[in-house]
C-alpha cells in the first residue's frame, strides 16, 4: 500500500467502555499519520447499557455501529465488513497506541505479500507485581521475541504474541482468513492469527508497535477470573479437529499436565513419606518455565512471582476445560474492590 494516500480503519469492540473511550480516542488522534493517509475510527458496541455508544459520538468516531447482544468475534467481523480502509487495526477499548504506532507498521504492510502485525502490550507505569511479572511472561515466553532487535520482525510462531489488543493487517488477511470465528465466546484473536499462519499469510511480531494496556489485571483474584475467562474448550476442539501439528496447543498441553500434576499433588497428602515426590511434577511444571522466563527476562527474583502466575493460570485453565462451574459474560462483571 502507498503510505502516501489511502485509508486506514482502526476498529474498537466495545461493551461499557465509557471509563476507557476517551482516552483511546485521544490516543488515535495522536497518532503520526505518513503522508496523506486518512484513518476511520469504527466502534462497534456489543449491547452497552453505559451510554458507550453516545460517548463515541460526542467523541468524533467516524462509525458508531450498535448491536446489542452480538458476541466479540461477531462484533470485530462488522466492524472489517464496514471498514473502508485497505489497512485493518483492532485496539481494544482499554488500550492506548503509542505515537509512532502507525509510523512503524506501515512499512511491513507495503509488500505485495499480506501481513499480519502485533505485538503484546504493556502495562500502565503504575503497574502492579501482577501486571509485571504477566507482562515479562508476554515478552520472553518466545526465545525469538526476546533476541529480536526493536524494528525486526519475529516471525518463528509469532501468532502466539498476536492479540487484538494491538493487531494491524492488510484488508487482504481478513478476506483469505473469513473473518473472525464466531462460533467461539473467547480466544477468537489467538484463533484468527493461528489460522492467519497456517493461510502462508506472513505473521510477524514487531517489537516497536507499542500499545499500553491499562485493563490488565492488578490483582491475583483478577488474573484468575480474566484467565478463567479466555480459557476456551471449544477454541482447543477446533485445533485439535483440524489435525494441522501440535501448533496452537501449548495452552492445553499445560492444562492437561497441570490439572494431572495437580492431582497426583493431592493424592501425596494421602502418603505422607512420599509427599514431596508426589508434589514434584507440579513445582516443575511452574518453576521450570518460571524460572526460565525470568532468566530471559534477566530479572531471576520474577521466577517467584510467575510461578504464581502460572499456578493461578493452569488453576482456571483446567475449572474451564473440565467445565466445573459456569463462565460469566465477562471477567470485568464484578471486579473487586
Amino acid at each position: 500500500m502507498d503510505e502516501q494516500a489511502g485509508t486506514v480503519s482502526i476498529i474498537c469492540v466495545t461493551h461499557n467502555e465509557t471509563g476507557n473511550l476517551p482516552r483511546w480516542k485521544a490516543s488515535v488522534d495522536a497518532l503520526r499519520i505518513p503522508g496523506a493517509l486518512q484513518v476511520e475510527t469504527i466502534l462497534v458496541d456489543g449491547g452497552s447499557d453505559d451510554g458507550t455508544e453516545s460517548l463515541a459520538r460526542d467523541l468524533g468516531f467516524t462509525h458508531v455501529l450498535e448491536h446489542p447482544g452480538e458476541s466479540i468475534p461477531a462484533c470485530r467481523n462488522i466492524g472489517a465488513r464496514s471498514a473502508s480502509g485497505l489497512l485493518i487495526g483492532y485496539l481494544d477499548a482499554d488500550c492506548e497506541p503509542a505515537p509512532d504506532w502507525l509510523v512503524k507498521a506501515l512499512p511491513h504492510l507495503k509488500s505485495t505479500s499480506p501481513s499480519l502485525l502485533g505485538w503484546p502490550s504493556a502495562p500502565p507505569e503504575d503497574r502492579t507485581w501482577v501486571q509485571h511479572a504477566w507482562h515479562i511472561h508476554w515478552s520472553h515466553k518466545l526465545r525469538a521475541a526476546v533476541e529480536a532487535e526493536s524494528e525486526n520482525l519475529v516471525r518463528n510462531q509469532a501468532f502466539r504474541l498476536l492479540t487484538t489488543r494491538n493487531l494491524i493487517m492488510n484488508r487482504d488477511v481478513f478476506e483469505a482468513v473469513g473473518g473472525f470465528d464466531e462460533s467461539l465466546a473467547t480466544g477468537e484473536d489467538t484463533d484468527f492469527a493461528l489460522r492467519a499462519a497456517r493461510s502462508g499469510t506472513n505473521v510477524c511480531g514487531l517489537p516497536s508497535l507499542r500499545v499500553l494496556h491499562h485493563g490488565e489485571p492488578r490483582t491475583l483474584e483478577q488474573f484468575y477470573r480474566q484467565q478463567y475467562w479466555h480459557a476456551n474448550r471449544d477454541a482447543y476442539g477446533k485445533i485439535l479437529r483440524e489435525r494441522q501439528g501440535i501448533q496452537g496447543l501449548n495452552a492445553l498441553l499445560f492444562t492437561f499436565l497441570f490439572a494431572a500434576s495437580l492431582l497426583l499433588s493431592a493424592a501425596g497428602f494421602l502418603s505422607a513419606s512420599v509427599r514431596l515426590v508426589y508434589g514434584l511434577p507440579l513445582v516443575l511444571l511452574i518453576g521450570g518455565p518460571a524460572l526460565l522466563v525470568a532468566t530471559r527476562a534477566k530479572e531471576p527474583l520474577q521466577a517467584v512471582p510467575l510461578a504464581i502466575l502460572y499456578f493461578a493460570y493452569g488453576l482456571a485453565r483446567a475449572v474451564e476445560l473440565f467445565r466445573i462451574h459456569g463462565k460469566g459474560k465477562s471477567w470485568r462483571n464484578s471486579p473487586p474492590p
